[in-house]
């Protein structure tokens, strides 16, 4: 019983709680007394039981089918960061979502005719299977985007909280003179990387690389203005980068320091980077002695 009150109490597993609440059961619920009252005013004859067994088979399978639209939401990368992968991704796991809820469905609603000697089957499937499809995506749509904008109003709240609190401990701050400005040092020669990309090389300021990703044999060398392929390992650009501005947070992520402008601790004790560009990457745990 303590286990499950503590994991209750994970704010992660209340907010997913809810959507299930507002995307299942209380619209099932609605649905089969609406069927019921349907059957009367046309005067046909159905058991009471019949329109709640397959309106909360529904829901229940989509509780059951929820960790996936979890997994596409947290490893889905953002539309300005990867907007191929972005459209490809949702797509994949909205067809995967309304195929195995309609499978979970059938599979919940024959078991429970079967209990009581009895069969069920869809009437045409022709018919059937595309309106359940397009019931499906339209569940999926909104569930991720209600998700999703809570998720952006939460971060927003907590970065307008942090400027707050950071403009009323400057404004109660004491006004310092300044120390005596020290002689400039000697401007070190500039470094720059280069990039071989096909019969033409490019040649990049380290500060200019917001983050380099690992992509197989090849890695992505990301800019405020384009991103760029070359067939070079994450561990050469490691090498060759500054080491005090840039960090390996990542198996496959190598991010300049001075370009993260949030970071976002999960549950597992991993992270999420948010890059001047808007791009949110994923941080492991076990990078994380690398970052701070």
């Amino acid at each position: 019983m303590n286990r499950l009150t503590s994991l209750w109490n994970k704010p992660t597993l209340k907010a997913w709680a809810l959507v299930w609440l507002g995307f299942a059961f209380l619209p099932t619920t609605i649905n089969a007394f609406s069927l019921l009252a349907e059957y009367e005013r046309t005067n046909r004859a159905i058991p009471t039981w019949e329109p709640f067994l397959w309106e909360y088979s529904s829901g229940v399978a989509l509780l059951l089918v929820l960790p996936l639209v979890r997994w596409s939401i947290n490893h889905t990368p953002s539309w300005g960061e990867a907007p191929l992968r972005f459209i490809g991704q949702y797509a994949i796991s909205a067809a995967a979502f309304s195929a195995l809820h309609l499978a979970a469905m059938m599979m919940l609603r024959m078991a429970a005719y079967g209990a009581l000697g009895q069969s069920y089957d869809f009437d045409d499937w022709r018919d059937d299977l595309p309106y359940e499809f397009r019931k499906d995506l339209l569940t999926y749509l909104l569930i991720v985007l209600v998700v999703v904008g809570v998720r952006h109003l939460i971060r927003l709240s907590r970065s307008l909280a942090l400027i707050e609190a950071t403009a009323n401990a400057a404004a109660a701050a004491p006004v310092a003179q300044p120390p005596p400005a020290p002689a400039p040092p000697t401007p070190a020669p500039p470094i720059r990387v280069e990039l071989k990309l096909g019969s033409r090389r490019l040649y990049l300021n380290p500060a200019d690389i917001l983050l380099v990703r690992s992509a197989g044999n090849y890695a992505e060398v990301v800019t405020a203005d384009a991103t760029h392929l070359v067939r070079r390992p994450l561990a050469e650009f490691q090498a060759e980068l500054p080491p005090l501005d840039f960090a390996r947070v990542h198996r496959s992520h190598l991010v300049n320091r001075d370009a993260i402008v949030r970071v976002d601790s999960r549950p597992s004790g991993d992270m999420d980077l948010t890059l001047r560009n808007g791009a949110v990457i994923p941080a492991s745990r076990r990078y994380k002695s690398e970052l701070f």
